[in-house]
């Protein structure tokens, strides 16, 4: 189930839609794929992401997985933010797959908090951390559960209307109760750029490192994106395309997601 842990994830909770959109002032600079940046949503707002995925596993019987979901950031408190994510996905989508030739349907639910302890100031960079608890479940197996604690790191390297800013994260997985031959506890690295291109347009690259869960070789991810803003207060779109290094990564991802973005004030 680990590949729809690291699908770009969507959607929402009720109540975000009667919230009145913003426009936006600040360049945008959306964070790379597969990183959570320092800097939390904005006490009062919100995000609202619908995302889709497709990854091609290198080899084996089941290689294509479809996966699509739905993501909500609340800014609840001031430097502090809600986040709740969920996944659903079809093909090699279950924890502990009976049969590993057989596609079947699966998910994953995560909710967790963000608080940034240290505000980006001169040279030092923001500093964060997310602490999150997980369930994964398919078809042919049991639920997995686990928690997750997450450092993040922010800094801006080139200010003003066309930033350039770096992201570090790093962090253990752990689950609840593993099974024979799972590991209890794995490691996570991932770092990225992001770059705006333009008042409504961003880039971004990012690498992880992640460890497997039965004894595989680090996975490890390489993925590209594109972000652009409709109308200047609109919905952000997004494209990004990846591809796996090493043997037990997947041979390519390819995603799209549209973020709406609500109120809030700093």
């Amino acid at each position: 189930m680990r590949e729809l842990t690291k699908c770009w994830l969507a959607l929402a909770v009720l109540g975000l839609t009667s919230m009145p959109a913003q426009a936006e002032e600040e360049p945008l600079l959306e964070d790379p794929v597969g990183l959570i940046g320092a800097t939390p949503t904005p006490f009062g707002g919100a995000t609202l992401t619908l995302a889709g995925a497709y990854q091609r596993a290198r080899s084996g019987p089941n290689r294509d997985t479809w996966a699509g979901g739905l993501e909500t950031e609340l800014g609840l408190l001031r430097g502090a933010d809600l986040r709740f994510q969920q996944a659903v996905a079809w093909g090699d989508a279950a924890p502990r797959p009976a049969d590993p030739a057989q596609r079947v349907w699966g998910g994953a639910t995560q909710i967790g908090l963000r608080w940034q302890f240290l505000e980006e100031n001169g040279p030092w960079p923001a500093l964060g951390v997310f602490g999150a608890v997980f369930t994964t479940y398919g078809e042919t197996s049991r639920p997995s559960e686990g928690a997750s604690v997450t450092g993040l790191l922010t800094r801006t390297l080139v200010d003003g209307p066309r930033p350039l800013a770096l992201y570090l994260n790093a962090g253990v997985v752990g689950l609840l109760d593993p099974q024979p031959g799972e590991r209890p506890a794995r490691y996570q690295f991932a770092a990225g750029l992001a770059h705006s291109l333009a008042q409504d347009t961003s880039i971004a690259i990012s690498a992880s490192l992640d460890q497997q869960g039965r004894g595989e070789r680090d996975e490890t991810l390489v993925i590209g994106g594109i972000w652009h803003r409709l109308g200047g207060s609109g919905p952000i779109l997004s494209l990004t395309a990846g591809a796996g290094i090493g043997r037990d990564s997947p041979s390519f991802v390819i995603g799209a997601a549209v973020k709406w973005v609500f109120g809030g004030t700093d």
